[in-house]
């Protein structure tokens, strides 16, 4: 899925009355568990690829890092570059959803039942408050800056309050860029209707998910600046089970709403298809995945391997 798309519901106020003390549940994840014989470490420089042949072609898998890297931080390009030069085509990336104009009323009414009054904070639980006050206060908050929201809101505005300089770079623009430059086609996953996902995340957006997703955010930000860094150096360097350390709670926290794992399904048979498609034209292809929905078991390389395809590791050649 693309976050972006998530970011903008959360604009538009996704989220529900605050009420209840109820803890924060453990959460269903689609990319919580990951196959270890795919967490290795690359033979070669650079971030670590996948790659998929039959006779007359091969398909290259770049697994892009889940989350932004630092604006700083440079990784060789040598690889992609050589991978892309001659290639057929660049494929995969996330799945686009997209609303028309038809679907604003939807929106506008979804803002407007899931509002709610009084400030947040007072009704979490006293554990979950005083680490959600300890942080709004250390960044120079007063609690009306997020009144009006429940937890899921409130977690996504601390997430924004908590960032400091420029946003990250996104790897997979990057990529984009790179097969640009060297004229190779790019091909995207056919877009789809958001409106179905989003009927489907109002009736699941409990109030128990949406303290999970505050949670998630608090948690990522106690963890401090350092662990994600560490997790972009990891994936530069192709070491796999570094790059899974970089803090995804809101990631994961959308993954488990309703709908979410129906479309994360629905987006890696999606990859997977593309890839296996790609195979029929002669020659080769450079195709991206984000690391955890390439190896997540379920993911994009066991879905591969269920076609009855040999999928080659980082680590392999």
């Amino acid at each position: 899925m693309k976050l972006g798309l998530w970011v903008g519901l959360a604009g538009l106020g996704l989220a529900g009355p605050v009420a209840g003390q109820a803890p924060p549940p453990t959460l269903a994840d689609p990319e919580g568990n990951v196959v270890e014989e795919l967490v290795v470490v690359a033979r070669v420089v650079g971030p670590a690829w996948w790659r998929v042949s039959d006779d007359d072609t091969t398909v290259y898998i770049l697994a892009l890092p889940d989350s932004l890297l630092p604006r700083d931080l440079k990784w060789d390009q040598t690889g992609l570059n050589r991978r892309l030069k001659g290639s057929n085509a660049l494929i995969g990336g996330g799945r686009s959803y997209k609303l028309g104009l038809r679907n604003i009323p939807l929106l506008l009414s979804l803002r407007r039942s899931l509002r709610t009054k009084g400030t947040m904070e007072d009704d979490l639980p006293s554990d979950l408050r005083e680490r959600f006050v300890a942080l709004r206060e250390g960044l120079g908050k007063d609690a009306k800056h997020y009144a009006g929201w429940g937890p899921m809101v409130a977690g996504f505005t601390l997430v924004g309050d908590a960032r400091d300089g420029p946003r990250g770079r996104d790897a997979e623009g990057q990529v984009r860029a790179a097969a640009r430059k060297l004229g190779v086609r790019e091909r995207k996953l056919e877009t789809r209707d958001a409106a179905p996902l989003i009927k489907e995340f109002k009736t699941g957006l409990t109030m128990d998910i949406q303290t999970a997703c505050l949670e998630a955010a608090m948690a990522d930000l106690e963890a401090g600046k350092s662990v994600a860094q560490d997790a972009a150096k990891g994936w530069a360097r192709g070491d796999v089970g570094a790059a899974l350390k970089a803090p995804r709670g809101f990631e994961k926290c959308l993954l488990v709403i309703s709908g979410g794992a129906d479309a994360w399904r629905q987006t890696v048979d999606a990859q997977a298809g593309e890839i296996a498609q790609a195979l029929k034209a002669p020659g080769k292809a450079v195709a991206m995945v984000r690391l955890r929905p390439l190896i997540a078991k379920g993911g994009v390389i066991e879905t591969l391997e269920g076609m009855g395809l040999e999928v080659e590791g980082p680590a392999e050649r």
